[in-house]
């Protein structure tokens, strides 16, 4: 698909990595096959613990991209979109009234989820930033990125962050250095932990009770009484999750003792939504008016399949695409090209519309011995004409997160429902970005395009 090289200092020696993209069609109306979603949310309220922490409920804030925070009433906002029930229900503290918590909103997640076992990939882009204390003691700042949710149809998954912890002062008033966490599941969930799977959403209950931990950040409490109506909840987050943590703040997210404060430490439950409807066009975006005759890029290539009557067809202008030889800068192998031209012809009475999606295969050399993951690949989708009722999909930008990128099913095209035949012509720029300390050679992939409509 393209060549990336670089001086190697050592032999001063020019090394080059070679990729190729071979677009494979298919389609995937098959009755069970998962829809292709763009619209995915993700909702959550971290913990009972962070409704009240020990100085008053966590502060959530710093939004970015796909990512909003919801102010419940816990600190005086209004939110109703994320509802949960207090002890023992979930670890939300009983209040009367009873208060609503603060949650995080994620949008706009891309994936597959299968409506009817649950089964879903999804992930998002975005971040939130948490801290436990008040600004005064200068406690750090915990970041967390990117969400990636994998949930079998068993209800068994993970969901994972990227998370970074600035600098600040520990418990003890020392400084404390930042600690870039990484990619590490933050989540996990355990067979029958789905709940409410309808058609447009589900939700998923965290483990904890009963999950050991060995933390620096002090003694695990193991054995607590259900006597006098006590929970006798004892357990802990992933301890993946927990032992990567400074050590001042890991005792957030384990019992260090029973009963009170401490049944307000399991995560509270995690919404998911979605919506299967047939595509639509994007109802904030004023419907593009269909192209004249004195305006509009040269017509491309005739499509190698003409279209039936009464039929969804389409067809690439090339099968191949090649990004040609990398640049090298800021620390990574950068190369660029254009997915060959898409061309979309629908001719069917009352059309539901459709949707078509992408998602790349591992990066491999010829003789399998090296690997760059899918996620390295991003695209920039676009109308080669504009089409009233048909928008691109929105730009995914290369990514070192494992389920980033094009490693996972993105949208290239949406067409809404209509009545009259329609052809659409649809490319896309694409982006490989990878760590300049990849191996050099030659590497190959395979894009293979969805249909859904």
């Amino acid at each position: 698909m393209g060549a990336l090289s670089r001086k190697a200092v050592a032999l001063t020696a020019l090394c080059s990595l070679v990729a190729t993209l071979a677009a494979a069609p298919a389609f995937a109306d098959e009755p069970g096959d998962a829809p292709v979603l763009d619209d995915a949310t993700l909702t959550w309220g971290i913990s009972g613990y962070a409704q009240v922490g020990i100085f008053g409920p966590w502060t959530l804030s710093g939004a970015r991209g796909g990512a909003e925070i919801l102010r419940g009433s816990v600190s005086g906002g209004s939110q109703d979109v994320y509802a949960v029930a207090p002890v023992p229900a979930t670890s939300m503290p009983r209040s009367t009234p009873q208060k609503t918590p603060n949650a995080v909103r994620f949008t706009g997640g891309t994936g597959t989820v299968d409506p009817q076992t649950g089964a879903a990939e999804l992930s998002w882009t975005g971040s939130y930033t948490v801290n436990a204390y008040p600004a005064s003691l200068n406690a750090p700042d915990e970041v967390y990125s990117d969400p990636v949710l994998s949930v079998a149809r068993s209800g068994a998954g993970t969901l994972s962050f990227d998370v970074a912890v600035g600098s600040g002062v520990d418990l003890d008033g020392q400084p404390s250095a930042p600690v870039r966490v990484g990619r590490v599941t933050v989540l996990t969930f355990s067979s029958g932990a789905r709940s409410g799977l309808d058609d447009d959403s589900f939700r998923l209950t965290p483990d904890y009770q009963g999950v050991t931990v060995d933390a620096a950040g002090g003694a695990q409490v193991r054995s607590c009484s259900t006597s006098g109506a006590a929970t006798g909840w004892w357990g802990s987050w992933p301890a993946d999750f927990v032992a990567a943590m400074p050590a001042s703040l890991q005792t957030h997210f384990y019992s260090t003792g029973c009963q009170g404060t401490q049944d307000s430490k399991p995560a509270l439950p995690v919404d998911v939504g979605f919506t299967l409807d047939g595509p639509d066009p994007d109802p904030s975006t004023t419907p593009t008016p269909a192209p004249t005759t004195t305006a509009g890029p040269t017509p491309g290539p005739t499509p190698t399949a003409p279209a039936e009557p009464g039929a969804l067809t389409w067809s690439f202008a090339d099968a191949t695409a090649s990004l040609g030889t990398a640049t090298t800068a800021d620390g990574a192998f950068t190369a660029t090209g254009t997915l060959p031209a898409v061309t979309i012809t629908d001719t069917r009475a009352g059309s539901p519309g459709f949707t078509l999606s992408g998602q790349a295969r591992p990066f491999t050399t010829h003789d399998g011995a090296h690997v760059l993951g899918a996620q390295h690949l991003g695209w920039q989708p676009s109308l080669l004409e504009p089409v009233a009722g048909v928008r691109a999909g929105r730009a995914i930008t290369p990514s070192t997160v494992t389920g980033g990128g094009l490693a996972s099913p993105r949208t290239l095209v949406v067409g809404g429902a209509t009545r009259g035949e329609r052809t659409v012509r649809v490319t896309a720029g694409l982006t490989l970005r990878v760590p300049d300390g990849a191996a050099p050679g030659r590497y190959e992939t395979v894009l293979t395009i969805t249909a859904l409509g």
